[in-house]
């Protein structure tokens, strides 16, 4: 700022403090907490197109020769800022009692785009300044774009900012509707359905009672009016068959007519819901986050409900698909070969079903030599049917969501197998990826399954051909804490 400019400023500045042939008053704020301004209106409606049209002849109020307009939902703190920088030129945000969201806002309204554009820039980069209310508040405004994505991503990377509020029991069912289109809002979808019910009973009239047990056939009925909008965007089909019986045995009433049949229909027909996918998506074009919520839970062992996503002890991180890397087998072994454990899932040409296997050791073709640390390229030792013995592999199918396959392991001598010249292997035949000799142009390789190694079959055919298949290796997120809090603790010993 040269000094002429600074001079002005400042001369400008004082009209605030001695408002010398002031011609309109504004006040600000409401109840206790309302404040009077002398202004100006040439300055007023020379900086801002907002106030030109407010103090205009035909739609400014008077009284004795003084323009009277009222700003109730504008603070005084805020619009000291706002209208210092109106006479000034200069934004000053250093008070710590100012909220720069209503800073934002008011800067919006009021058609002062350089201070809002400040304040974007400051507030995109910290987004560790935003408080719930403030979440709240961008997230039910929508000509903020830069500000309602980054508060959006907030919500879904904690969805409780929102949903344990108070403001959330009073939010307006068009942003409610909004914030269930998310994709990747991290809650499980029973939770959200609590939280629908929730808004739900607060927002139906007559005053429904929390004791569900004392609801007649008109609160139902109430209560599905209330939630009519909103309902088609609750994931249904992506809720366990646990926590879909759960909605089902209370709420059947307000549910859509059919939804029960289509949820627990084997058929492949076309469904006559929308089938909505999983929220907090993973990469794959073959499971979903549910999927990976029950792997999971059985690669621990876990008795009962199975690991909720957000929860998952492990990592799946993809690090091969077919139709990516290609679908050759020495491709599988160059990339997974000594990556630990990891999840195999296929896709079955033609008929959509999804199995898949889980090896705890990892996959490998060629042996190492004496030198643990090296390996034999030199003369290709490679392995030919090499049987590792395990007993914590398994294999499964996911076809029907519903009823699952889980086949764990029986002859643990032969649980997976090393070969060079396939694919993953588990048992001797239970679930093998081969080549195949096949012309045809999709892929080059086939898999077999015939039950020996492990409790059941996961496909009824002994040979398909396959569409897809993933592997991802899996990462226990429990081993990685300890190693870094084993590592903190070498750290401090050494002081």
């Amino acid at each position: 700022m040269n000094r002429t400019f600074r001079t002005l400023a400042i001369d400008f500045s004082n009209l605030l403090q001695d408002p010398i042939d002031y011609n309109v008053k504004i006040v600000v704020g409401e109840g206790q907490n309302i404040k009077e301004y002398r202004l100006h209106s040439p300055i007023l409606a020379s900086r801002s197109a907002y106030f030109k049209n407010a103090l205009s002849a035909r739609w400014a109020r008077k009284e004795d020769g003084i323009i009277i307009f009222n700003k109730p939902n504008i603070s005084y703190l805020v619009f000291e800022v706002l209208i210092k920088y109106i006479y000034s030129g200069t934004l000053s945000i250093e008070n710590n009692d100012i909220n720069l969201f209503d800073v934002a806002i008011a800067a919006d309204e009021l058609e002062l785009l350089e201070v809002y554009q400040q304040i974007e820039e400051v507030l995109l980069e910290n987004e560790s300044a935003w408080r719930p209310r403030d979440i709240i508040k961008i997230c039910q405004l929508d000509n903020f774009n830069k500000l309602h994505k980054v508060a959006l991503g907030l919500v879904c990377k904690n969805p409780e900012i929102i949903f344990e509020s108070k403001e959330f029991l009073n939010m307006e069912e068009t942003n409610l509707i909004q914030l269930l289109k998310c994709d990747y809002l991290k809650l499980e979808e029973i939770d959200l359905w609590e939280y629908l019910i929730k808004w739900g009973i607060e927002n139906t009239s007559p005053i429904l009672d929390n004791d569900l047990i004392k609801w007649t056939k008109i609160d139902f009925e109430n209560l599905e009016k209330t939630l009519h909008n909103c309902i088609p965007f609750i994931r249904f089909f992506q809720m366990s068959p646990h926590d879909y019986t759960k909605v089902r045995t209370k709420f059947k009433d307000i549910l859509p007519d059919g939804l029960d049949d289509q949820y627990f229909s084997n058929s492949s027909s076309k469904p006559s819901f929308d089938v909505l996918p999983p929220r907090y998506l993973i990469d794959s074009k073959i499971i979903n986050s549910i999927d990976t919520e029950l792997i999971a839970s059985w690669i621990d062992k876990k008795q009962g409900t199975p690991y909720h996503f957000k929860d998952l002890p492990f990592k799946f991180n993809l690090i091969y698909r077919s139709s990516r890397e290609g679908f050759e087998i020495d491709k599988f072994h160059n990339i997974c070969d000594n990556k630990g454990p990891t999840i195999v899932v296929i896709k079955v040409h033609n008929s959509g079903e999804i199995i898949g296997g889980y090896n705890p050791l990892e996959w490998r073709c060629i042996k190492k030599g004496d030198d643990e640390n090296s390996l034999l390229f030199h003369n290709q030792q490679f392995y030919e049917n090499h049987h590792c013995s395990t007993s914590n592999s398994f294999i499964f199918s996911l076809t029907n969501r519903a009823t699952p396959i889980l086949s764990r392991v029986t002859s643990k001598k032969e649980a997976i197998i090393w070969c060079k010249n396939r694919g993953p292997c588990f048992g001797l035949q239970d679930l093998c990826i081969s080549s195949s000799r096949s012309s045809r142009p999709f892929n080059n390789i086939i898999g077999k399954s015939k039950q020996h190694s492990y409790e059941k079959k996961i496909i009824d055919r002994e040979t398909f051909e396959i569409e897809e298949y993933e592997v991802f290796q899996i990462i226990d997120n429990r081993f990685r804490m300890f190693k870094f809090i084993w590592r903190m603790i070498g750290n401090f010993s050494n002081y």
